[in-house]
C-alpha cells in the first residue's frame, strides 16, 4: 500500500510541476463503460523510462537516485555542489542537463519529504551598534531541518588501459577554507524546492527549473534548491573550494543521491574518528613529556 501510495503521490507531483508527461491526454470515454484503473507496474515503467531520458537512474533496492553530470571548473568560491546547466556555473562543483522537477520527482520516489530551510531571525533585544561593533551577531541561525541524504560522485578514468572506477563521498571533494582540509561534521537536509510565479500574470512555475541551482553548500533564501548542506559555517558563502579529489573539468560523472547511509560514508566516519583519536593520544603524550604541561 505505502508503494501505491508514493506512486499517486508522485504522478500528482508530475502533472501539477509539469515535470514529466506519463501518457498521452485521455480519450473521450463513454460514461457507460467502467473506467480502467492505471496499472502501477505500467505507470512505474513509463516513469523510470522518463526518468532514463532526462540521464536519472532510480533504484529502489539500493534507495539511490544517480543523475548524469560533468565536472565543472568554477571561478569564484563554491556555494553549489551540483546545478543545472542554467545556474550558477561560476560557483558550482557539477553540472547537470538533468530537468531538476524530474530529479525531484525521482528523489520523492525514495520516500524523501521536503524539510524546513535555514532561517535567520532578530535576536530580541537586539545588541547595541557597540556590541555589533565587537564582534555581536544581531541575528541567531536556525539550521536546516528535515530528512538527511548522502551523495557521492563516481567516475572512470583511464589506468593501464582499463577503465577504473573513482568515487568518493562529496565531502571527501568539498574544501573547508577555515581548516584547508576537507569538510567534516556537516550533514545534507532534502528541501524539495518549491513553486514560484516569476512574472507578473504568468502561472507558478517550479523555481529550480528556472533558476538550475540544486545542491547547496550554503545558506541560501529563497529554498528554490532541492537539498542544502548543514555545518556551522555553512552561513558564509565564501568558505567551501574543491580539494585534489576534484575530477579534472568536464569529466563525465555520476552523482548519487543515497535515501540511506552508504558504506562509503561508515568507513569515512570510521576513518575519521580513528585519526581524531590518534590525534588526542599524541597531545596526551606530548603533554606527559619534561615541560610539555603534563603532571
Amino acid at each position: 500500500m505505502r508503494a501505491l501510495h508514493v506512486l499517486s503521490s508522485l504522478a500528482l507531483v508530475l502533472v501539477t510541476q509539469d515535470a514529466l508527461r506519463l501518457q498521452d491526454p485521455p480519450k473521450a470515454q463513454d460514461p457507460g463503460k467502467p473506467q480502467q484503473a492505471a496499472d502501477p507496474k505500467q505507470v512505474l515503467d513509463e516513469v523510470l523510462a522518463q526518468f532514463k531520458k532526462e540521464g536519472i537512474e532510480l533504484d529502489p533496492k539500493a534507495q539511490t537516485v544517480t543523475v548524469a553530470a560533468t565536472a565543472n571548473e568554477p571561478q569564484n568560491e563554491i556555494e553549489y555542489l551540483l546545478i543545472h546547466r542554467r545556474g550558477k556555473r561560476h560557483e558550482a562543483l557539477f553540472v547537470t542537463r538533468s530537468k531538476p522537477s524530474v530529479l525531484n520527482a525521482a528523489l520523492l520516489m525514495l520516500g524523501l519529504q521536503p524539510g524546513q530551510n535555514a532561517q535567520a531571525i532578530e535576536k530580541q533585544p537586539p545588541p547595541s551598534i557597540e556590541e555589533i561593533e565587537k564582534g555581536a551577531d544581531p541575528l541567531v541561525i536556525v539550521p536546516p531541518k528535515g530528512m538527511q541524504l548522502w551523495m557521492t560522485v563516481r567516475w572512470k578514468t583511464p589506468e593501464e588501459k582499463q577503465d577504473k572506477w573513482e568515487e568518493y563521498c562529496v565531502e571527501d571533494i568539498v574544501m573547508d577554507l577555515t581548516t584547508q582540509e576537507p569538510v567534516v561534521d556537516c550533514s545534507w537536509v532534502y528541501l524539495g524546492g518549491r513553486l514560484a510565479r516569476f512574472y507578473k500574470d504568468e502561472p507558478e512555475v517550479y523555481a529550480a527549473d528556472m533558476e538550475g541551482n540544486l545542491v547547496s553548500t550554503c545558506y541560501m533564501s529563497p529554498d528554490n534548491h532541492l537539498a542544502t548542506m548543514v555545518h556551522k559555517d555553512a552561513r558564509d558563502q565564501q568558505n567551501w573550494w574543491f580539494t585534489n579529489k576534484m575530477p579534472k573539468h568536464d569529466t563525465p560523472v555520476q552523482f548519487v543521491f543515497h535515501r540511506i547511509e552508504p558504506e562509503l560514508h561508515k568507513a569515512r566516519a570510521k576513518r575519521l574518528k580513528a585519526a581524531q583519536e590518534q590525534a588526542g593520544r599524541k597531545d596526551e603524550k606530548k603533554g606527559d613529556e619534561p615541560g610539555g604541561g603534563g603532571r
